[in-house]
C-alpha cells in the first residue's frame, strides 16, 4: 500500500458523508465527480440524495477498490485512474464541466506537485460558481504537506466561508468547501 494513497484505515463515517454532501442544491444535467471513493461511504449516501437526471463519475486510483465499487454500484461510473486526468475523462465520457466534484483524497499525505497537478484538473474540470468539497483530518491538518494544500487550494479557488467539523468520525475531519473562481480571460474576454 502507498503512503500517499491511502488516507485513513478507517471508512468515513456516515456523519462525514452527511456533512460531505449537505446544502448543494442538484439541478437536472448537473455533473458529480467524486475523487477517491475508496469502499464507498459517499458514494452510497450520493446515490441514494442525488436526484434523476444527474451524471456521477468515481475516479478511484485502486484496482481492487474500483472493480468492487462497480460491483456494488452497477448503476453509477466508475474509472480506474487518477484525479490528474478529470479534463481528459470528463471528454472520454461526454459530460460537461462539473457542478461538484467530492474528494476522499488524501491530500496532507501527497506530494506538492500530486497536489499542484491535481489541483489544476479540478479547477478547469468545474464550471464557473462549481464546488469543490474535501475534507481534511483535524490530526493531520498541521503537517507539512497539509499546509502546503491549504495554502495552494485557496490559490486555485475561492473559499467558502464555512467549514464544518465532524466529531463523529475517527479520526475526527473538516469539511473544506472551496468555489470555482471566474477565470480572469473571461473578464478581459468583455471588454
Amino acid at each position: 500500500m502507498k503512503p500517499h494513497s491511502v488516507g485513513s484505515i478507517w471508512p468515513s463515517s456516515q456523519h462525514l458523508a452527511k456533512a460531505m454532501i449537505e446544502d448543494i442544491d442538484f439541478q437536472a444535467g448537473d455533473v458529480v465527480i467524486e475523487y477517491g471513493p475508496g469502499t464507498g461511504p459517499f458514494t452510497h449516501l450520493l446515490r441514494q440524495h442525488l436526484p434523476e437526471g444527474i451524471r456521477y463519475l468515481g475516479i478511484e486510483f485502486d484496482l481492487h477498490l474500483c472493480k468492487a465499487l462497480r460491483h456494488r454500484f452497477p448503476e453509477m461510473l466508475f474509472h480506474h485512474g487518477s484525479a490528474e486526468e478529470t479534463g481528459e475523462l470528463l471528454k472520454h465520457y461526454n459530460l460537461g464541466p462539473a457542478r461538484l466534484i467530492i474528494s476522499g483524497l488524501p491530500f496532507a499525505n501527497m506530494p506538492a506537485s500530486l497536489q499542484e497537478r491535481i489541483l489544476i484538473a479540478t479547477q478547469q474540470a468545474l464550471r464557473p460558481n462549481g464546488l469543490f468539497r474535501t475534507f481534511t483530518y483535524l490530526c493531520s491538518s498541521i503537517s507539512p504537506r497539509a499546509r502546503h494544500f491549504q495554502k495552494r487550494v485557496t490559490d486555485h479557488f475561492q473559499q467558502e466561508k464555512k467549514h464544518r467539523i465532524v466529531l463523529k468520525n475517527f479520526p475526527p475531519a473538516r469539511v473544506l468547501s472551496y468555489l470555482e473562481r471566474v477565470r480572469k480571460q473571461l473578464i478581459f474576454d468583455i471588454f
